[in-house]
């Protein structure tokens, strides 16, 4: 029973707190995007969009946004799981291997980013995965662990592109045990590997189709391919592929450049120590430490590769500034650190012997205290998330306006439009008036209403704004 509690415990919690409201923000976008196959912003994310897609699709019970956010929380609660059982293949008790997948499942980072729309659940979920088939490899030889890790890290990469920053963990595992391998295992692997990367061949194709048949409602305003949701970017061509994949426009070159800079590790590494002394505790950070210390001794290899697993992503996260959401770049990091913990207590169980019935129970106890010191994320259902902006926008807006709307507001919107289809005819348009001042006159000559939602940035020359007060305010465009 007891993998079968490794994943069905936190899913059990995180269903029990599913935040399944409408959200702003990336939260918006990812229970749009898989919906209507579109394209999320850069990069793009396609194995989220198609895995949750055709989730919400077939799983046709509840809401789509409370669906998606469903299966986020079954991605994330199966990092418990291969937690779990990547310890019992390093020999750890069972009760210490549950308590270590748990105390991930349940700090406040895994918990709420588990339990609502959310590309970084699958991504955790596939590194997680690669991880623990990398591992058994390691362990046992198993040449199906081999090519199922080589699967795992393909897909997790065409989850979220941080995924890839294991490389270097997998790269010394590699090298530990590279006469294990034959060539037909290391050519499967190889296959594998591109399948799952090769998901991203989705973006360029599905841009094509949405341009092609017209899909996205802004093209009828005469706006130019590359519209949110729909078709973001517009990755059809080859140099705008390349570009949406650099990642260019959020700041992840200079983010490597950082990495080399001693204020990086100033700012960004108190923000991390922080989170993990609330996510594990102190107990957990000592039996961490306690496990790098007895890798190192009987695995050097994988004590190497283990480190280098956590500290790569960290490191990354604390260069990231760009990164309105920091904290789910830890989760790369945790999820080694509770597996690295749970070693370390069984260490300690297996070297002092009067601590042993301590040994065994302090993950659990670690996992029940953050089930309890996080317990306001039960409250989640009850949220309303972004419906007010989705009343206030229809009642003080005609059936046909434009609505001009900034990121935070239109992925809301967009669900309204899109999804649920509550907007009716009304086109979204996720822009600031700035951005689009310059067509606004030809809207208005083709008897178009056109509004701003909630924050105005730009002006329109001979126009003014009627504020129609609201929660939030919304704006329409008028000739002065």
């Amino acid at each position: 029973l007891a993998p079968w509690a490794a994943w069905l415990v936190p899913l059990g919690v995180y269903i029990a707190s599913l935040e399944g409201a409408v959200g702003y923000w990336d939260t918006g976008e990812s229970a749009v995007v898989p919906w209507i196959f579109g394209i999320a912003h850069p990069t793009g994310f396609p194995a989220f969009t198609l895995a949750a897609g055709v989730f919400a699709h077939v799983f046709a019970f509840g809401s789509v946004a409370w669906r998606i956010a469903l299966f986020s929380s079954i991605a994330m609660s199966a990092v418990s799981w291969a937690i779990y059982r990547a310890l019992r293949e390093l020999r750890c008790e069972v009760w210490i291997a549950l308590g270590s997948g748990w105390v991930f499942s349940f700090g406040e980072i895994a918990w709420t980013r588990g339990t609502r729309a959310e590309v970084h659940a699958l991504a955790a979920c596939l590194a997680a995965l690669t991880l623990y088939s990398a591992i058994r490899w390691y362990v046992s030889g198993d040449r199906r662990a081999f090519v199922l890790s080589a699967l795992w890290w393909g897909l997790a990469i065409a989850t979220h592109p941080i995924a890839a920053l294991l490389a270097p963990a997998l790269i010394v595992l590699l090298c530990s045990r590279v006469r294990r391998i034959g060539l037909r295992s290391f050519a499967a692997a190889l296959l594998v590997f591109a399948c799952g990367i090769s998901l991203y061949a989705y973006l360029p194709l599905r841009s094509a189709i949405v341009t092609q048949e017209r899909l996205d409602p802004t093209l009828a305003l005469g706006d130019p391919p590359g519209g949110a949701f729909w078709d973001m970017d517009h990755p059809a061509s080859w140099n705008g592929f390349k570009h949406f994949l650099s990642g260019s426009d959020y700041g992840v070159g200079g983010a490597f450049a950082a990495a080399l800079k001693p204020e990086t590790y100033r700012s960004g590494a108190p923000p991390f120590f922080t989170e993990l002394w609330l996510e594990f505790t102190a107990f957990g950070i000592v039996l961490a430490a306690c496990g790098f210390f007895a890798l190192a001794r009987r695995h050097a290899w994988l004590g190497t590769a283990l480190f280098l697993a956590a500290a790569v992503p960290a490191i990354f996260a604390f260069s990231y500034s760009a990164e309105a959401d920091i904290a789910r770049y830890y989760l790369l990091p945790f999820i080694v650190i509770a597996l690295v913990a749970g070693y370390g207590a069984d260490a300690v169980s297996r070297s002092v012997p009067e601590l042993r019935g301590i040994s065994f129970l302090v993950m659990p106890a670690i996992a029940v205290s953050l089930l309890v010191v996080n317990r306001d994320t039960f409250s989640q259902p009850q949220s309303t998330g972004a419906e007010g902006l989705i009343r206030t926008v229809i009642a003080h807006t005609p059936e046909d306006a434009v609505l001009l709307a900034p990121w935070i507001d239109s992925t809301a919107l967009a669900y309204a439009a899109y999804v649920d289809s509550s907007l009716g005819k009304r086109i979204l348009d996720s822009a600031w008036l700035s951005d689009e001042a310059a067509r606004v006159p030809a809207w208005i000559a083709q008897g178009r209403r056109v509004y701003v939602v909630d924050q105005v940035f730009g002006s329109v020359p001979g126009y003014k704004l009627v504020k129609i007060p609201g929660s939030p305010d919304v704006y329409r465009i008028v000739r002065r």
